[in-house]
């Protein structure tokens, strides 16, 4: 993503110097089901993913 600064990344989340700041994404709040048009409601099923609280984290670096 353009315009993404990483060293002020490491920087104001306290990351380690032993890890890399490698990636950055953009993420959206889930809406519902029924916001979707019919045919996407359609292909809306549960997942076996993970949840985003398992692989992400939110803030300053967790020692």
């Amino acid at each position: 993503m353009a315009g993404f600064d990483y060293g002020k990344a490491r920087k104001d989340l306290d990351v380690p110097d032993n890890f890399d700041v490698m990636a950055m994404i953009a993420i959206g709040k889930r809406g519902t089901k029924e916001s979707l048009p019919p045919l996407l409601q359609e292909r809306e099923h549960p997942n076996d993913r993970k949840p985003l609280a398992e692989i992400i984290m939110e803030g300053q670096f967790r020692k």
